[in-house]
């Protein structure tokens, strides 16, 4: 429901890679049939590389394209649009490298046919390079590249090396022809047949003796205390107070503490968060912030996530938000579109866009009626037993008791 909304923004994920200017334009041009990606699930991955086999030769078997899978369900991507047909379906598939994977892929250690699964990336690490398995897209090719945009865009938002190989005659044009460059003129050790393509930022270095960091460790929680408060305020104040120069009174804005707060943290340090407030028949969703040190982790989809979840849980159907324009196509991944018939507005001199969002219900959702120990434990935490859940152990005579002394003040919990 929202693709038509996010074409206009299809080069957003090109714009932090050294791209040719021939892909830039070729995929900004007007009148391409437009293509979305999603993940297939296994079974669906599976029969389109039995398909792309009647074309193509030396595609990997299935148990390693299944185990890839497994390990990252994200890996595997369909392309959706009327250029594809159904009977050859269109597929992106890559591999997201930690630091070990990039490493050992500009030192001829990494093997595609047969991937060392403890070098790729889960879906929630952000990755040090990509490795381009396969594009197949017999007749829609520029629909795909397009569709690949706002893919790397989330994947990698401030950019990181690709690599590939160009393992047929057209890919061994295509590629040269999308920016990419013999990896060995930037990495002397790389596979003679690896080609790379620079983030704008130009190549990193991908030292083989360098010491490997333990993937972060990324929790999101309600904020319960005031320090978990605090937490989030100086995260606000670090985003928007000191990069967009918004002035205090502007982000702090009265409705603190009347809303509820998601903390995000990366290995104990506090690096982003989040704000819900309620309405009569909807949610807002705002205050999205996350430090600019960890804007490379998914810290942000992961806050996103957590909020609706926890807004359906509590019988929610629709949300709300504002967005910079330049940031509805992060939004829409999570099914907001614009207001239809809403004009832009501004405040804290940014113009923003009105969303909307259907969430669905939750078979799940609080209600009258739901087990009345679950509606009285800790916001959020309602599928644990709580403190008045233990107190129920209790013999209720002390109730009694404190009533009879003429000490029992109206009660309501």
């Amino acid at each position: 429901m929202y693709q038509t909304n996010i074409q206009a923004a299809a080069i957003d994920g090109y714009q932090t890679m050294a791209f040719s200017d021939r892909v830039l334009k070729l995929c900004a041009r007007a009148g391409i049939s437009p293509a979305t990606t999603r993940p297939a699930k296994t079974e669906e991955a599976l029969a389109a590389l039995g398909v792309a086999r009647t074309h193509l030769g030396g595609l990997v078997p299935d148990e390693v394209a299944a185990a890839a899978i497994a390990h990252n369900p994200e890996i595997f991507h369909l392309v959706e649009g009327d250029a594809v047909s159904a009977e050859r379906p269109a597929f992106l598939a890559y591999l997201p490298l930690n630091r070990s994977g990039a490493e050992a892929l500009v030192n001829g250690r990494f093997r595609g046919a047969e991937p060392d699964l403890a070098m790729v990336c889960r879906a929630d690490e952000p990755p040090c390079a990509i490795y381009i398995w396969l594009i197949f897209a017999p007749g829609a090719l520029t629909p795909a590249l397009r569709a690949l945009a706002p893919l790397l865009g989330r994947l990698a938002p401030e950019g990181c090396p690709l690599f590939t190989r160009g393992v047929t005659g057209h890919t061994a044009r295509l590629f040269p022809a999308m920016g990419f460059v013999t990896a060995r003129h930037v990495y002397p050790s790389a596979p003679e047949d690896l080609l790379a393509l620079s983030p704008r930022s130009g190549f990193p270095a991908f030292e083989s003796d360098r010491p490997i960091r333990a993937a972060a460790t990324m929790t999101v929680r309600l904020a319960r205390t005031m320090e978990d408060l605090l937490k989030c305020f100086s995260i606000r104040a670090a985003t928007y107070m000191a990069e967009q120069d918004c002035p205090f009174d502007e982000e702090f804005d009265g409705n603190d503490f009347c809303a509820t707060h998601f903390l995000g943290e990366i290995d104990g340090e506090p690096a982003g968060c989040l704000r819900v407030r309620y309405f009569a028949d909807f949610v807002k969703i705002e205050r999205l912030a996350v430090r600019h040190e960890f804007r490379t982790s998914r810290l942000s989809f992961r806050l996103v996530r957590e909020a609706i979840g926890y807004c359906r849980r509590k019988g929610y159907e629709r949300a709300y938000g504002h967005s910079r324009s330049d940031l509805t196509r992060f939004w829409g991944m999570f099914g907001f579109r614009p207001v239809a018939d809403r004009p832009t507005f501004a405040f804290s001199d940014v113009e923003y866009v009105e969303l909307e969002a259907s969430l669905g219900a939750s078979d799940d959702r609080l209600a009258i009626g739901s087990d009345p120990y679950t509606l009285i434990r800790p916001e959020g935490d309602w599928d644990r037993p709580g403190p008045l859940d233990r107190s129920a152990q209790r013999p209720v005579s002390q109730g009694s008791l404190r009533s009879a002394a003429g000490n029992a003040p109206a009660s309501s919990q």
